[in-house]
């Protein structure tokens, strides 16, 4: 029986937004190993290092909420998605400050937003719970849709159904394993999140 989801939590960079965040060039400004996780990385250092690589990440994310560009059909499945009395909401490490400026120039409304600031993060299961509780939907009736292995594992640690949002060319990565499904655009996770509730699309 297919589920009727009452909440779809996105992540922003690569989901919502264009990807814009080079994360293995952050690493190496920051002096980083390959894939080590960026924001856990930074809070066990010293306070100076930490400073300065708090200025890195916050230049990067800063240009990219800047000049980012809307992932094709975002806009138009989040209208779709209240219009049918479905919440949403936003979960990404990237900062508030980024975070509203991205919201800000693209005209971009959702029920809830949790940020950096919020913590846990992704992948913590109550990076995921926190919204469901502060919304008043249940874990089973939400969809977490996202890009990368951190949103994946989150959605699972959280009980949470995933949707993983893989768009480039070639094999999928080995994650995608982990996820509930696996869909190569916005409008697919927009059919999965209502097709019990509608035939029709985002139309």
């Amino acid at each position: 029986m297919l589920k009727p989801y009452q909440l779809v939590i996105f992540d922003m960079d690569g989901t919502l937004t264009q990807e814009l965040l080079d994360f293995p060039a952050i690493r190496r400004e920051i002096g980083l190993p390959e894939k080590a996780p960026i924001l856990e990385s930074i809070l066990r250092m010293p306070t100076a290092e930490r400073r300065r690589a708090e200025a890195i990440l916050h230049r990067h994310e800063s240009l990219a909420a800047e000049t980012c560009t809307m992932q094709e059909g975002a806009a138009e499945v989040l209208k779709a998605l209240a219009a049918r009395g479905i919440r949403t909401a936003l979960l990404t490490r990237n900062s508030g400050a980024s975070t509203r400026s991205v919201l800000g120039r693209h005209g971009l409304a959702l029920d809830a937003v949790a940020t950096r600031e919020d913590v846990p993060h992704k992948p913590h299961r109550d990076s995921i719970l926190n919204l469901t509780r502060r919304l008043g939907i249940l874990p089973e009736q939400t969809l977490m849709v996202g890009d990368y292995l951190y949103d994946v594992q989150a959605a699972a640690n959280a009980g949470v159904d995933s949707a993983l949002l893989w768009m480039k060319p070639g094999a999928l990565p080995e994650f995608a394993a982990q996820a509930t499904y696996v869909v190569r655009s916005l409008r697919e996770a927009f059919e999965i999140a209502t097709r019990e509730l509608a035939a029709d699309g985002c139309g």
